[in-house]
């Protein structure tokens, strides 16, 4: 059976400054340099779904997973007696979480942590965990227990059946979405509805901060017609809006703790597209959505087409996948030089959301297709 259809991918906010009118002020933001984790891999389908304060990644390929650090790749191995696997979060421990299946004979998905080097099973029954915190707490998703917080051994759920945890943070604060469709905030032992912005009836959770700041993205009907948003206690649901005026939708995707947003912003529906059209990876930083593809210095672009950003560190590095010479790659922006930018006198609020993907069917296989297994966030 497959297990947990939800939400997967990118988020944040980009600006352009062509669909805006300007001011004479000016924001200072990073240049970056791109690094092409895809070209590592040797492999023509790859996207980055996470990245700690080190600069270690989570790297999924169509059959593969790795574990990057110091400009090198490590192999990381499936469970015994599975053939798949997908890697989801990192935390700054160097532990990497993730699923892994045998598709050939799938009786449900086997959670795993990754640590210096091994494998090693989770003790929850047909799950998928999308994140980790400094404290070795996982979350996400399990038939039956619903979302979960796996700590000390025990996992716990944080929710309603049918619904899943997407992110983390050090404080225990989890988030994700209900099976009413509507994002989540976990603390405390008590689970918060954060409803949808206005006029909508769908929402979902992707990231926390460790300062309780939520990530994620609202529509009127999915993430097809969504718009990101940023959540606090003080402010509730703000809108981020989208990266251009035709854009469809948006999605945030990750969050840091200085309160800077990267995900996506399109035209369509394919969120791992290899050709680039329809999407742009975006930054959302002091207050301004940008387009990443925008911010990449001169000379440091090896040919991308930036489509998603999945998650950004506490130093500004930021990894997704983007298009270049018709493959999807991974990549890694490490800021490199602050340049003055023109700040917008108004902007498009950006929509974020995760998209869905097919974890071992959607991922490690070309998108789309039906092949049976588990879906996944990216």
């Amino acid at each position: 059976m497959v297990l947990l259809k939800w939400k997967s991918c990118i988020a944040a906010i980009t600006f352009t400054a062509t669909s805006l009118a300007v001011s004479k002020s000016a924001l200072a933001v990073s240049l970056y340099s791109v690094t092409d984790l895809g070209a590592l891999t040797g492999e023509a389908y790859s996207y980055a779904t996470d990245i700690n304060d080190s600069g270690e990644v989570a790297i999924n390929t169509l059959s593969r997973s790795f574990f990057y650090s110091n400009g090198s790749l490590k192999t990381i191995s499936s469970l015994p007696g599975d053939n798949q696997l997908a890697v989801t979060g990192i935390n700054n421990l160097g532990q990497v979480v993730g699923n892994s299946a045998n598709i050939n004979n799938f009786t449900g998905n086997n959670p795993f942590l990754y640590s210096n080097g091994l494998t090693q099973r989770l003790p929850i029954q047909n799950a998928i965990p999308y994140a980790i915190n400094d404290r070795t707490e996982v979350v996400g998703g399990a038939s039956g227990l619903g979302p979960f917080l796996y700590s000390n051994g025990v996992a716990t759920s944080v929710g309603t059946p049918s619904a899943v945890a997407y992110g983390l943070n050090n404080l225990g604060q989890a988030v994700g979405i209900l099976n009413s469709n509507t994002a989540f905030l976990y603390e405390n032992g008590q689970t918060t509805n954060l409803g949808t912005l206005p006029g909508d009836r769908y929402s979902v959770a992707n990231d926390v901060n460790d300062s309780g700041q939520v990530v994620g993205s609202s529509g009127l009907t999915s993430v097809n017609d969504s718009r990101a948003f940023v959540y606090s206690s003080s402010t509730g649901l703000q809108n981020l809006g989208r990266l251009r005026p035709t854009d469809l939708f948006s999605i945030g995707s990750g969050i840091n703790n200085l309160g800077q947003v990267v995900g996506l912003s399109g035209t369509t529906n394919d969120f791992f597209a290899a050709d680039g059209n329809g999407l742009r990876a975006f930054l959302y930083s002091d207050n301004t959505l940008y387009d990443l593809n925008n911010l990449l210095a001169p000379g440091y672009n090896p040919g991308f087409i930036l489509t998603a950003a999945s998650a950004i560190n506490n130093n500004g590095q930021i990894v997704g996948r983007g298009a270049v010479n018709g493959e999807l790659r991974a990549f890694l922006l490490t800021p490199i030089s602050s340049v003055s930018v023109a700040e917008p006198t108004s902007g498009f609020p950006i929509l974020s959301f995760g998209a869905s993907v097919i974890f071992f069917a959607a991922f490690k296989r070309k998108p789309h297709s039906k092949s049976a297994a588990i879906e996944q966030r990216s």
